[in-house]
């Protein structure tokens, strides 16, 4: 009848949609997964300690007293 072959659109259209829906969250997820294994230098931000987590510690091996 009409009214079940309507109902079997309708189903078909929401399953559509939410594949849609489902695909798109994937999508995004995968975009922010790539955005954080992005090398630091190539950042538009510094990371860590405002970007001098590279620079050497002179005052490693003395006393203190400098």
């Amino acid at each position: 009848t009409w009214k079940s072959r309507e109902q079997a659109e309708e189903a078909k259209y929401v399953t559509d949609k939410e594949k849609a829906q489902l695909a798109a969250i994937r999508e995004q997820v995968k975009d922010e997964e790539a955005k954080k294994n992005i090398a630091r230098e190539d950042r538009d931000y510094e990371a860590g300690f405002g970007g001098q987590e590279d620079l050497e510690d002179r005052y490693a091996t003395t006393s203190g007293e400098h």
